[in-house]
């Protein structure tokens, strides 16, 4: 049994397996962020070709309004991104402080799904993210009340930057929901081919 971990920045371990994603994170976002967007994503494959597109997400990227990055550049580059995500078909790997309403209203704009990574929000917070249609990603820092109380096929694990491996979040994951890890893994590997493959 392989373990999902949507979002790494470290090599998998042999018995985890995770997705190719690129984007501009918030924090990254420079006054050249559309050459860096270019270098990303290249064109896209024309229509016919068999040229396999890659990338299996785009992210993380967001809004943050507590980094140096001023805000309105972020907002640039997320747009573009939001656009390359439609364009492409992809999902988005979304990272986001203190911008929750922003991020809900441009949200609104968007078919492809979009994973709120690191959640460590209360219920209330879970609740409003779910009704409006975003899957949500636990790391190894999380309310425990929300953990619990996520919709299965809106769950995803993480590990993020921390170099260790998941397994022991979905330990934790299993014992707060009263399930067994293997059901778990299950329901994370489906979500994961539903969106993801």
């Amino acid at each position: 049994m392989k373990l999902f971990n949507l979002h790494t920045h470290y090599p998998v371990r042999e018995s985890e397996y995770t997705i190719r994603v690129c984007g501009l994170h918030p924090w990254r976002v420079t006054p050249d962020w559309q050459r860096k967007l270019n270098i990303f994503f290249g064109p896209l494959p024309f229509p016919g070709s068999n040229v396999p597109q890659l990338l299996q997400a785009i992210g993380e990227c967001g809004l943050d309004r507590v980094c140096e990055v001023p805000y309105e550049l972020q907002l640039q580059a997320f747009r573009a991104q939001i656009a390359e995500s439609e364009m492409r078909h992809l999902p988005l790997i979304i990272h986001c402080v203190r911008a929750i309403d922003d991020i809900l209203q441009l949200h609104r704009q968007a078919s492809q799904p979009w994973i709120w990574h690191g959640f460590r929000g209360k219920p209330q917070q879970l609740r409003s993210l779910i009704d409006h249609g975003f899957y949500v990603s636990f790391g190894l820092k999380y309310n425990s009340e929300s953990l619990q109380q996520c919709p299965a096929d809106k769950l995803f694990l993480e590990t993020d930057d921390i170099d260790e491996s998941i397994a022991p979040l979905y330990e934790e994951a299993a014992t707060l929901r009263k399930t067994n890890i293997e059901s778990l893994a299950r329901q994370i590997d489906y979500n994961a081919n539903f969106i993801f493959f």
